[in-house]
């Protein structure tokens, strides 16, 4: 057990240090890190091996994955759910059977064997696609495409691996029990995730205790996954869903006091986790290159070779043949003209990372079969993924010259928000009218020192948006404009959740907003018992 803390803490420590250095230079963590991973694994005094790997698949990637999902949008994911669900399911399918034919093809390896490498390399990752896709500045419709399956394909791609490594390890599976599995997993996965979901929503909606609700949200991932995974469903797909519906029920009321702390929250958790996944990524890198022996390796070569072609192919086809069969109805490509719906599909099928989850679903893989003898091909089936993995990080880098060079990217994504910002201001200002209105009427009076400064603070910030410039600091008021500060911002948060639901506003757009406006509304103190 010290062992196991000693290492966690060790690699915790050196992980964060790296994804720090990378960060302040603007660079994406994963290769950094990975990169320190390895070179870590090679030093002699360098951890041997990473841990149980079925211990960080729970500890590290079940909280990570369920903080990308709070991260998420499932406004926005339900909008392109068609090729999202097309995606996680019909690609993940394909690619495991593409992949395992190759695979079988090359080495010559027992077909149940190369279709579970082909179900390892199935999901791309979230963390590495999430944020390459945001760097590169896809159009938010492709971001919330690519998003969305990256969340939702892991369930898939882990179900479709168990099922491989049945029949690897029995000998034989009939289709019943593959359709059996596959359903199983599904429904549990979802179910156990709505309820979870639906529990944590509960709790956040009614308890006043902030950091004890956020801090059951902080724990829930761990408990989903192992009850899903207990009754035979998809772990990581009950994480997600639990994630999404969580994330959503914050988001739908215009005043929540624990969404700014656990944003907070979640931004430090998903950070480390990150950061300590890719490390572990690179320390087993090396360990797993050392394990094959001279004559595998260049097998494992061969292999990582025509496994990156296949799955570059796979995806851009299947993309390809998506866009064919379903087109403009899709919202994200309504209305876009033919030549702008291919290069967009050529993004997203070039967008195709692998990360930890397929790491880790590797390390899954039994050591021996039912008879006791060792689980065929296991040492390439591993070396393989981790090679896969590497070449498409570095793969992902690619996006953004290829957005600008195809002219796939957001086209002033600054006049949404500018529109956005402006028509939160007018929200404001409009409640100040009717606060003044009403308190008129009533026969009362507030000084009007403190309507002028509250009118011109909000002006100045619609004259900074029409010219584009920075919002003006507001001035120091009297306390007795705190209250009136705190109904302004209640309107804008309205407003905010009325634009969204009648007009379709994108919750990549929402939730900046959304924060800053919960930011505000924090600086003005706690409210006053009443108020």
């Amino acid at each position: 057990m010290e062992s196991i803390l000693g290492w966690f803490a060790a690699s915790a420590i050196v992980a964060v240090l790296i994804a720090i250095f990378a960060r302040q230079r603007g660079w994406g963590m994963a290769l950094p890190v990975l990169a320190a991973g390895a070179i870590v694994g090679a030093l002699p005094m360098g951890p041997s091996s990473v841990p149980d790997p079925e211990v960080f698949l729970i500890a590290i990637l079940a909280p990570l994955v369920f903080g990308e999902a709070l991260g998420s949008s499932f406004l926005d994911i339900r909008r392109v759910r068609r090729p999202v669900l097309a995606l996680a399911v019909g690609l993940v399918i394909a690619t495991t059977l593409v992949v395992g034919g190759v695979a079988f093809q090359i080495a010559a390896m027992p077909l149940a064997v190369a279709f579970a490498l082909g179900a390892v390399l199935a999901p791309t990752d979230a963390v590495a696609v999430s944020t390459v896709a945001r760097k590169a500045a896809l159009p938010r419709g492709l971001v919330s495409i690519l998003e969305g399956e990256s969340l939702v394909n892991d369930g898939t791609g882990l179900t479709a691996l168990s099922v491989a490594i049945l029949a690897a390890v029995a000998g034989s599976i009939t289709a019943l029990q593959i359709g059996v599995a596959f359903v199983l997993a599904i429904v549990v996965g979802v179910g156990i995730g709505l309820l979870g979901g639906w529990v944590l929503a509960l709790v956040l909606a009614r308890s006043n205790d902030t950091i004890a609700a956020n801090s059951l949200v902080l724990v829930a991932p761990f408990g989903l996954y192992l009850v899903a995974d207990r009754l035979e469903g998809s772990g990581i797909l009950a994480v997600v869903i639990a994630g999404l519906y969580a994330a959503h029920s914050q988001s739908t009321k215009a005043r929540n006091p624990g969404r700014l702390q656990s944003a907070m929250l979640w931004r430090h958790v998903t950070f480390v986790l990150q950061a300590l996944a890719f490390f572990m990524v690179g320390i087993e890198l090396v360990n797993t290159l050392l394990a094959v022996s001279s004559q595998e390796r260049s097998l494992v070569a061969i292999l990582i070779v025509s496994v990156v072609l296949a799955l570059i192919v796979t995806r851009v086809v299947f993309v390809m043949g998506l866009v064919g069969v379903l087109g403009r109805r899709m919202p994200t490509f309504h209305g876009q003209p033919t030549s702008r719906l291919i290069r967009g599909a050529f993004i997203v099928g070039w967008s195709g990372a692998r990360g930890p989850i397929s790491a880790l679903a590797a390390f899954s893989i039994p050591l021996v079969i039912a008879s006791g003898d060792p689980f065929p091909f296991r040492n390439v089936v591993v070396a393989t993924t981790f090679g896969v993995i590497v070449v498409t990080l570095l793969l992902a880098q690619t996006i953004g010259p290829i957005a600008r060079k195809l002219k796939v990217q957001e086209v002033d994504g600054q006049a949404s928000t500018r529109r956005l910002d402006a028509a939160l201001a007018y929200a404001a200002l409009k409640e100040l009218d009717e606060v003044e209105e009403a308190v008129d009427l009533r026969g009362q009076h507030i000084e009007r020192e403190v309507i002028e400064a509250l009118r011109s603070e909000t002006q100045r910030r619609i004259d900074a948006i029409a010219q584009d410039a920075d919002a003006v600091e507001p001035d120091q008021l009297a306390p007795t404009s705190v209250d009136l500060r705190r109904l302004m911002i209640r309107a804008e948060q309205e407003e905010l959740l009325r634009i969204r639901d009648e007009e379709g506003l994108p919750d990549s757009l929402v939730r900046p907003a959304q924060l800053a406006l919960d930011l505000r509304q924090q600086a003005l103190g706690p409210r006053k018992p009443g108020s």
